[in-house]
């Protein structure tokens, strides 16, 4: 398991943002993406699977408004996609940003794994499960990740187990790491 935690700590940089599918990074290494609802803990978990602060973790929620692409090591694309959900923008902007993502996710032949973040301490929403069912093409790519496993419970939601039921799921903290290498185990699979 060396290996593993040896790869995280090689360099990642950013590569560029972008809307549009031709400005995407056209590269030959497996591509990994994140997705969840806004403030949900997106650019933690990113931080935290690759050691290093690459993700800018913000206040505001909402503020990933493009496709940020990022190479580990010339072995591995991560991509950073928009969050969704409560963000304060217009109905024009969501559906422009609902858009880039779903062509993002449907045009990416080298994308590996789709992480799909939830807060357990809120737990599942709506707007989770209607991303899930709006995703069933990728099925098999999806992982469930519910983040923020130091916080308290909020809220019990019954769709927790059922996402919990029909997909691959792994319960993390970005604070104190716990279920992170279970996840740098899958990614480091890929390669």
């Amino acid at each position: 398991m060396h290996n593993v935690s040896s790869f995280f700590k090689g360099p990642t940089n950013f590569v560029l943002s972008a809307v549009y599918e031709k400005y995407y990074p056209n590269v030959a290494f497996p591509e990994i993406a994140f997705i969840g609802r806004s403030n949900v803990g997106k650019s933690s978990l990113i931080n935290s699977l690759f050691n290093k602060k690459i993700a800018l973790i913000s206040n505001t929620p909402g503020k990933t408004k493009q496709v940020n692409f990022f190479n580990h090591s010339d072995k591995l694309m991560v991509v950073d996609l928009p969050g969704y959900g409560f963000a304060k923008i217009s109905k024009k902007e969501a559906k422009n940003i609902s858009d880039f993502v779903s062509h993002y996710l449907s045009s990416r032949k080298n994308l590996k794994k789709l992480f799909l973040l939830i807060d357990n301490s809120l737990g599942a929403k709506s707007i989770d499960l209607d991303t899930l069912k709006s995703m069933g093409h990728m099925r098999e790519k999806i992982i469930i990740v519910f983040t923020k496993k130091d916080k308290k419970i909020k809220e019990i939601s019954e769709k927790n187990n059922l996402i919990k039921s029909n997909y691959e799921n792994y319960v993390v903290s970005s604070k104190n790491n716990e279920g992170i290498f279970d996840l740098q185990k899958i990614i480091f699979g890929l390669l």
